[in-house]
Order: C-alpha cells, then sequence, then structure tokens
C-alpha cells in the first residue's frame, strides 16, 4: 500500500452511506494486507504507525447504526477481524513500551510528565468518568475507601492507573502477566516516584486471589476477560468491576463482552460509559456480583 492511498481512503462524515460502509471495507483490507507484510510493526515503521492512527481516527468517527452493522457484518472483515485485532493489539503495546522509555528520559513533576503524552486527555477523560461510575455505586457496607484498587492488565505503559491515583489518592496495584511490560512499568513508576502508590505483581488475572479487594478494574486489552471476572467472583466477597468493552465500530479494534455471559456467571450490570467522538474509544461496564439478598422476591 502507497503511503498517499490511505489518506483517499478515509471517510467524511456526508459521504452516503454505503460509500462510508465501502470506504471503510477498503481501508480495512488494505490495513490488514499491509500489517501482513510488514515484519517491523514497532512505532520506528513510519507507515505502519501512519496507518495505525488513521484507523484510530476512524473509529473515533460517527457512524449509523446500519452502517455499523453493514461492516461488522461483511464476510471479508469477520474473517480477518481478530487476526488484525491481534496485529493492532501488539501494535498499541510497542507504542506503550516505546513511551514508557522515553518518559524514563524526562525530568520533572510525575504529573507535568504524563501530561505530556499524547494521549493524556483521552485516558484522563475516561478514568475520570469510570471513577466517577465507581463512586456512584459504591455501597457503604464496601468500605472501600481505605483498600488499594486492583488494575488488571496494566501494560508497559500503565497511564489508567497513575490517573486512578492521582484522581483517588488511594494506593492502585496492577497485575501483568507481561514480563516485558512488568519490567518496563516497573522502572518507570521508580522513576516518576510512584512505585510506593502504584506497584505491579507479576501475574495473571486470572490466577489472583481478589479476597481483600473489591473495587477492580479490567483493562481493554486483556484477553481472558471472562476467566479473570470468573476468578474475581471466585474469591472477592462483595466485588465492584469496572470492565472495559467495546462498542459499535470499536470493536474492530477491541474484544467486546458477550453481556449475555455475564448474566450467566452471576454478574449484574450496573451502568457503563459511553465512548466520546474523536476522544476516547473504549467504553467500560461496572458490574456486581448477584446475591440471594440482592434478588427482588
Amino acid at each position: 500500500m502507497e503511503d498517499s492511498s490511505t489518506g483517499s481512503l478515509l471517510v467524511t462524515s456526508n459521504a452516503p452511506s454505503m460509500q462510508r460502509v465501502n470506504n471503510f471495507i477498503a481501508f480495512f483490507r488494505e490495513v490488514n494486507e499491509l500489517l501482513e507484510k510488514e515484519t517491523d510493526i514497532s512505532p520506528a515503521n513510519q507507515l505502519v504507525a501512519e496507518v495505525f492512527n488513521h484507523l484510530l481516527l476512524q473509529l473515533r468517527s460517527h457512524f449509523l447504526p446500519q452502517e455499523v452493522q453493514a461492516i461488522l457484518n461483511n464476510e471479508y472483515i469477520q474473517i480477518n477481524q481478530q487476526k488484525l485485532r491481534d496485529k493492532l493489539s501488539e501494535i498499541e503495546f510497542l507504542v506503550e513500551l516505546r513511551d514508557s522509555h522515553e518518559i524514563c528520559k524526562l525530568e520533572g513533576s510525575a504529573l507535568d510528565i504524563v501530561k505530556s503524552l499524547t494521549n493524556w486527555n483521552s485516558y484522563f477523560s475516561l478514568v475520570s468518568q469510570e471513577l466517577q461510575m465507581i463512586r456512584q455505586h459504591m455501597r457503604q457496607n464496601r468500605n472501600t475507601e481505605k483498600l488499594p484498587i486492583i488494575f488488571v492488565g496494566s501494560g508497559p505503559m500503565p497511564i489508567s492507573s497513575i490517573i486512578l491515583h492521582l484522581l483517588s489518592d488511594a494506593k492502585v496495584i496492577c497485575l501483568e502477566m507481561n514480563a516485558v511490560a512488568y519490567d518496563a512499568s516497573c522502572y518507570l513508576l521508580e522513576h516518576l516516584g510512584l512505585g510506593d502508590k502504584v506497584t505491579v505483581v507479576l501475574k495473571d488475572g486470572s490466577e489472583f486471589d481478589y479476597s481483600s479487594y473489591s473495587q477492580i478494574f479490567v483493562a481493554s486489552l486483556v484477553r481472558n476477560k471472562q476467566a479473570v471476572l470468573e476468578t474475581i467472583s471466585r474469591t472477592s466477597a462483595d466485588p465492584l468491576v469496572a470492565v472495559r468493552t467495546a462498542e459499535g465500530m470499536r470493536r474492530i479494534m477491541y474484544e467486546a463482552i458477550d453481556e449475555s455471559q455475564l448474566n450467566n456467571q452471576g454478574w449484574r450490570i450496573l451502568g457503563r460509559t459511553c465512548p466520546e467522538e474523536k476522544l476516547v474509544v473504549n467504553s467500560t461496564l461496572f458490574l456486581e456480583r448477584v446475591t440471594n439478598s440482592s434478588v427482588p422476591n
């Protein structure tokens, strides 16, 4: 794919419905074929970086429900969606790893440093919404104010966990199963002077004991969300969980939670945040476990 071709495929808000659908499918195909050929998908590859940013821009744009359905039901997209999603997850990981290393070269206060990130506004908006929703649904008997917050899948750049700490003044414990991400995030947090406030544990979230914790966040890139939720349900007495998911076109990039399975697992959806056009890609579900006492007679 030529560098200039991606720009020609960007859809506009004024395009007719079928033209928007066909343009996006063509763009998806080109992105998929490009990433199949490229051996280097790190941020050092400018073409990959540009295509990735174009895709993010597309997914943040407004699509009508019928356009979303037509795109997601397209045969080529259905066949290749998971493969592309895996590639995009790897690209996002490598971008975060690069950013984590670069931030460690900067000097200044933790807040000033993390605010210099290009995606600071997106994460700040998302985490602010999540924390506000969590506080709305806290029950008095939860007594969670002094308990640490658990964040599953914090990655090499634990910006959500840092913002959670900055906004709540609570200690945050990150669970990260990737050793490279674990090392990078530990080094970053020490550099920022937050090593005793935001800590990282090298652990799969599906194998952690949540018995001492009630406020739990699950990142969008965690692939075994259902297994993590099963473990939370089994080990935490009264969990309040914020699990990031994807709606509409955002499902191209992130796996959506199967909400019907949540009922089968004994979870109740308390609320949700919605993505913000051109700012926040993810949405978040807020869950509590259904108990006998909470089931109406």
